[in-house]
């Protein structure tokens, strides 16, 4: 239930996103300051399915379709952070906070695999 609920704040951020980016809308600094926490509590969601499946098999019932369910939305959620950041920073700023913000879930991911797992 977590990894669809997942997908549907994705879904609404998004669409949020680009509406905020292509309006002149009142009230859309407010909106646009609260997106980034919209992204992490949906990305937050779909990390504790894949967290809660971690040691079950694609054989389980309904494991695959949750797990398939939390990568969409992650991926939904990076789709529209992208955008929020290219609408935010411009055409070059944009990209390079996306590639901050990735290399820097690299090292967590890194940390987590060599620090976390290993014990």
């Amino acid at each position: 239930m977590y990894a669809l609920l997942s997908v549907w704040i994705a879904l609404g951020a998004l669409v949020t996103t680009v509406v905020m980016a292509t309006t002149r809308l009142s009230g859309r600094d407010a909106v646009i300051t609260a997106l980034p926490y919209t992204f992490a509590f949906s990305v937050t969601l779909a990390a504790g399915v894949l967290w809660a499946f971690r040691e079950r098999g694609a054989a389980h019932a309904g494991v695959a379709g949750q797990r398939l369910q939390a990568v969409a939305a992650i991926a939904i959620n990076t789709i529209a952070l992208t955008v929020l950041l290219i609408f935010v920073n411009g055409a070059l700023y944009g990209p390079l906070g996306l590639a901050i913000e990735i290399a820097f879930l690299w090292v967590c991911y890194w940390g987590y695999t060599r620090l976390v797992r290993s014990k």
